[in-house]
């Protein structure tokens, strides 16, 4: 692995690739500047955004044609666009009835939504001012808008009449195509399935209650299990759709097949680990475990580590959490259920073992790993062209996983930097490593 030198950035959250992988897009302050994400060096454009309150930009988003970016100032209650082939060409868009909470893309490139404050309404902006802007009434603006893998049509989560609904809306011209009432305490989100033919949606914190309907809107399975305790905490599915991976806040996955709709395995992450698991343990070089979590929590110098594969049975750090009761804010549950591009592994954190990394196989539904790192893990993400893991723990070191090569790591020049998130560029060719003000680009070398 490769790293470029160190470039400057406002909000790590915001360092984003263009969907075509060709730019990376920054905020630094009130500028937006996009580099070329071969060549970081090579700066392509730069936005005044002009936002006169800080955080200044609070949202960057490429459209899906990587022709244009969005900005937004919700402190300042602004939103532009920003067009990367014409610099001159800007798009400013102001509500004039509510403030804006928040803004993101329509899949033709060429509409922009924007959700007002109190849930009044989604109104619906066109690139093009002759076109007349459309309204959507009683929409969830915590509930992310979810779009069918084709673009042609958007489920939105609403309430109304003291109702949960998802509404399927066709968005070649933003007409309602059909209303579900969904038997919800509170909808907390609404995903579209890869292959276009279902919709989940789930409950709040306190109910473990998923929802799947179909494109006709007819229910196929309410599910609620037995043991029913708290909610689910994040959902994911399968790239072929086949498999609905359900992460709850009791720290089990439930995996649900498409065929029933009922749990064909159900995860659960042990303290201990026994059988035929390849557990790799992150120690500093020359020290034991304790040793060096002490040292790293000390030193802000050079921490050298290595991993060393452990034998089985073996135990697992828990953390007991603060507060139970508070679910939604306590860090308890699985918060990282992700399939790979291939959908034959399964990775997940638990955040009752926020130094443990898990990976499954989807095969036989069997634990095949478990990486444990010295400092908690902030951010895993798989390559979205094949099956590479990597993660960050907040050192200056980019860890990869990849299955049949055990774990690797990777330490970034700069001693200092405290790594806090990644992003893969959608080609999977290279990451975006961010830290505190600055980010560096990690190209992928055999």
């Amino acid at each position: 692995m490769e790293f470029t030198d160190l470039y400057k950035q406002s909000n790590s959250q915001l360092v984003s690739f263009s969907p075509d992988g060709k730019f990376i897009a920054v905020a630094v302050e009130h500028r937006l500047i996009v580099r070329d994400a071969e060549t970081p060096k090579k700066i392509y454009r730069v936005y005044n955004c002009s936002y006169e309150t800080a955080p200044y930009i609070q949202e960057i988003s490429w459209s899906p044609d990587s022709l244009f970016l969005l900005t937004a100032s919700y402190a300042t209650d602004r939103v532009d666009v920003w067009s990367l082939e014409d610099e001159g060409w800007r798009c400013s868009i102001h509500d004039e009835v509510s403030r804006v909470e928040k803004a993101l893309w329509a899949p033709d490139s060429q509409h922009v939504l924007t959700f007002s404050e109190l849930d009044l309404r989604l109104s619906i902006w066109s690139l093009h001012g002759r076109d007349e802007r459309r309204y959507i009434q009683y929409p969830k603006s915590s509930v992310p808008v979810a779009f069918h893998p084709e673009g042609t049509y958007m489920a939105l989560a609403q309430r109304h009449d003291y109702h949960d609904y998802v509404a399927i809306y066709a968005t070649d011209g933003w007409q309602l195509i059909k209303e579900i009432e969904v038997a919800t305490v509170d909808l907390t989100g609404v995903m579209w399935s890869p292959d276009g033919l279902h919709i989940v949606a789930w409950d709040t914190a306190s109910s473990f209650c998923v929802v799947v309907v179909n494109v006709a809107g007819i229910t196929k399975r309410q599910y609620q299990p037995e043991d029913e305790g708290l909610g689910i905490r994040t959902c994911a599915w399968s790239p072929t759709g086949q498999l609905l991976a359900l992460g709850g806040y009791d720290k089990k996955i439930r995996v649900l097949n498409h065929l029933t709709w009922r749990p064909i395995a159900t995860l659960v992450h042990r303290p201990q680990i026994s059988g035929e698991v390849d557990v790799f343990t992150e120690t500093e070089v020359g020290q034991s475990l304790t040793q060096s979590s002490q040292a790293v929590m000390a030193s802000k110098q050079r921490v050298h580590t290595r991993f060393d594969l452990e034998s089985t049975p073996t135990s697992i750090k828990t953390v007991v959490p603060q507060d139970i009761h508070r679910a939604a804010e306590a860090k308890i549950g699985a918060s990282v259920v992700e399939f790979n591009a291939e959908g034959t592994l399964l990775a997940s954190v638990n955040e009752s073992m926020p130094n443990s990394l898990w990976v499954w196989r989807v095969a036989d539904m069997r634990l095949i790993t478990v990486i444990q790192t010295i400092k908690p893990i902030r951010t895993c993400k798989w390559s979205p062209v094949e099956s590479v893991l990597a993660f960050v723990t907040g050192m200056a070191t980019v860890y990869v996983w990849k299955q049949d090569q055990g774990c690797h790591l990777f330490e970034i020049p700069t001693a200092t930097v405290n790594v806090s998130s990644l992003a893969w560029n959608p080609n999977g060719n290279s990451l975006a490593i961010t830290a505190k003000n600055v980010f560096t680009l990690a190209f992928i070398t055999e």
